[in-house]
């Protein structure tokens, strides 16, 4: 239905439900984020402060004194970036793999990966650190990387995605015309799958740059935290100022919803995309 065909009341009823909704999640995220630029007495002080103050650079300078905070938010960042190049990868390779290619327990071996989503991570825990334990991999990147580089989720969103945005045809065209089955899916199958990779590049940055319990187990030395690590050991303590704990959330916060407003236009093609398959 056309806009201009909707009664104004109703109209004036929508907008303001949106508007409420957004002020529902912006003020709680303002408020943090202007706290972060406060000190605790500031902080708790009447009235409330509502606008940035003056202390966010001597905030983090504290934070850095006490935590090593950017060696940390470097290790994050380290981290991140390894896991979102190896899962986008090899979950779009395996997914284009499951939808595209007829091989023995092909069905089989994909019900048994999607199983593992019901396992929670707390039950594979111990054995995989005792894996990462015998092969010298404790306190490293691989050790944070490597056990979740091929999430399930992944690989079902790819293998969905590719069975609807990839023709049979065009492959075959290509096969036909002397391409190899890597050039097939680099040149052909990969831009494709552009919209929903973008999805899962979303989803895997949000999980692997918040990612605490395994890293928490895995990581010994204050040299290889990642940044909730790090935060996590002063988060409680009596003598951890509020105003130091909302500098460092601040400091975790920017990166995922900087990466999301860049690659928000991917996201929401993916979306509409799937919304008419």
């Amino acid at each position: 239905m056309n806009a201009r065909y909707i009664p104004l009341w109703r109209r004036t009823v929508i907008t303001l439900i949106v508007i409420g909704g957004a002020l529902f999640f912006v003020i709680p995220l303002w408020w943090s984020l202007v706290w972060a630029t406060w000190r605790t007495g500031e902080i708790f002080s009447f009235p409330p402060q509502f606008l940035p103050g003056p202390y966010l650079l001597d905030n983090l300078a504290q934070l850095q004194h006490r935590l090593g905070i950017w060696r940390a938010f470097l290790n994050s960042i380290i981290v991140t970036g390894l896991s979102l190049a190896g899962s986008t990868f090899f979950c779009s390779l395996t997914g284009f793999a499951f939808a595209k290619y007829r091989f023995r327990l092909r069905n089989l071996l994909f019900y048994i990966l999607l199983a593992t989503m019901a396992v929670p991570g707390q039950i594979t825990a111990i054995p995989l650190f005792l894996l990462m334990l015998r092969m010298g991999w404790v306190d490293t990147y691989q050790a944070i990387i490597l056990p979740g580089i091929v999430p399930a989720f992944g690989v079902f969103l790819m293998r969905m995605s590719a069975e609807e945005a990839v023709p049979d045809e065009l492959l075959e065209a290509a096969r036909m015309d002397g391409a190899n089955e890597l050039r097939i899916f680099f040149q052909i199958a990969l831009p494709c799958l552009l919209p929903s990779i973008a999805a899962l590049t979303i989803f895997g940055f949000a999980g692997s740059w918040g990612s605490l319990y395994w890293p928490m187990i895995v990581l010994r030395t204050t040299e290889m935290f990642t940044l909730p690590v790090a935060l996590s050991s002063i988060i409680g303590l009596l003598d951890a100022p509020y105003h130091l704990q909302l500098a460092g959330s601040l400091l975790a916060t920017l990166p995922p919803l900087l990466f999301f407003l860049l690659t928000q236009r991917f996201f929401v093609k993916s979306l509409v995309a799937g919304a008419f398959r």
